[in-house]
């Protein structure tokens, strides 16, 4: 027997739209809703993302929460044929909605209810408000590295750096200073990227996946369609370090307006010894006024070299939820058959199988070609690890 609504959620609906058929009403007040709270001020919560995704992706559904002609909340989603609703943008949803009021009075799983979704599952929710009903999933609420500038007097965020991490902005300069010496000087570009700078970085960052063992985003079907769809819209953004006509290091991704979310970050293998990837996060910090940008996301993990570089930080948590009906009972049970065999456990093995599996299940959807990047993972894993590894940031395996 199906559990009665609370009596508040009958006075709210919650239904999903195609992209397409949102009135510039809609969309207004989804950006305003982004507006409310520096943890909603991302490219990736944005309907210009939204509006990116669905032009190649006939699965990408807006759920429009509304309490009368008011909206309260909008959560923008990849609906699966099991009725499973994955956040848009996977793999590269570093954030998700639903971006909402500090009023919305409706639950998540409320919201799929209404909508008719079975379940909605995500690794990172900014929740402002404190309104996320249960408790925390397994992971717990971590912090997102970002860079935001203070518009009054941007000049000031250089000097706040350097001041706090003082040994390491003077490791920093000492490696730069070295490596202009011994090759020439260095550039700093940044803008909508040409074919060939964009085709060298993710070259850099296909080497890098490959000797991981992670999931190949730059060229697994579905994510390689979304970085080709950003690419040749005009959101595509990019920041460059060059040596003459030599890409050092540099970052891809995503800019609306004032805020720019890199996707790929990667460098050139020869240059390793500089740590390339910080230089780059010093131009960063030295030309944030010049470039307009006002919010600069460089998203969770590694802690070790963003803490250097951001000022702010955007606090996600895990969620799970479901709707009603026979389809969120078959995500409940698949779910917990998934417990049952360890995988909400620490570092366990089989929370790692199941996270390779869901990162290639959302990056390949034909069986060939899951089984191709598994193998790449398996036999990656297997190799050898080479000596040669430090504990800079260029040596890390995480998109960012």
């Amino acid at each position: 027997m199906t559990k009665p609504a609370p009596s508040h959620v009958n006075e709210w609906s919650a239904i999903a739209f195609k992209y397409e058929d949102l009135s510039a009403t809609d969309l207004d007040a989804w950006r305003s809703l982004c507006r409310q709270h520096a943890d909603y001020d991302s490219a990736l919560l944005t309907p210009e993302f939204t509006y990116v995704i669905a032009g190649i992706r006939q699965d990408v559904r807006v759920v429009l929460v509304r309490k009368g002609d008011a909206i309260k909340a909008v959560l923008p989603i990849h609906l699966r044929p099991d009725g499973l609703a994955r956040p848009l943008g996977t793999p590269f949803a570093d954030y998700t909605g639903p971006v909402r009021t500090v009023d919305c009075e409706l639950s998540l799983s409320d919201m799929l209810a209404a909508a008719g979704i079975a379940a909605f599952s995500t690794n990172a929710m900014p929740d402002p408000w404190g309104l996320m009903e249960g408790p925390v999933e397994p992971g717990g609420k971590t912090d997102s590295h970002v860079i935001r500038v203070d518009t009054s007097n941007p000049q000031d965020l250089i000097e706040e750096q350097r001041s706090k991490h003082s040994k390491r902005f003077k490791n920093f300069r000492r490696l730069r200073n070295q490596l202009e010496r011994e090759a020439g000087t260095l550039r700093f570009d940044w803008g909508a990227p040409d074919t060939a700078t964009l085709a060298t970085l993710l070259e850099y960052k296909r080497a890098q996946f490959r000797q991981t063992g992670l999931v190949d985003l730059t060229s697994a079907t579905q994510s390689r369609q979304m970085l080709d769809a950003v690419a040749l819209s005009p959101y595509a953004f990019h920041t460059a370090l060059w040596l003459g006509d030599t890409l050092i290091s540099g970052h891809f991704g995503i800019r609306v307006a004032t805020s720019f979310h890199p996707w790929i970050a990667a460098f050139n293998p020869a240059f390793r010894h500089f740590s390339p990837g910080n230089l780059l996060l010093m131009s960063v910090l030295e030309t944030m006024q010049d470039m307009g940008l006002e919010t600069y996301d460089l998203a969770n993990g590694h802690d070790h070299y963003k803490k250097y570089f951001s000022n702010a930080d955007r606090p996600v948590q895990p969620a799970w939820a479901t709707g009603q009906g026979i389809g969120a009972l078959r995500q409940k049970l698949n779910r917990r058959v998934w417990h049952l065999v360890g995988a909400d456990a620490d570092n366990s093995a089989t929370g790692r199988l199941k996270r390779r599996i869901d990162q290639i299940a959302v990056s390949e959807f034909g069986a060939v070609s899951r089984l191709r990047q598994f193998g790449y993972a398996v036999l990656a894993r297997s190799l050898p690890k080479k000596v040669n590894q430090n504990n800079s940031a260029e040596n890390l395996p995480a998109r960012h």
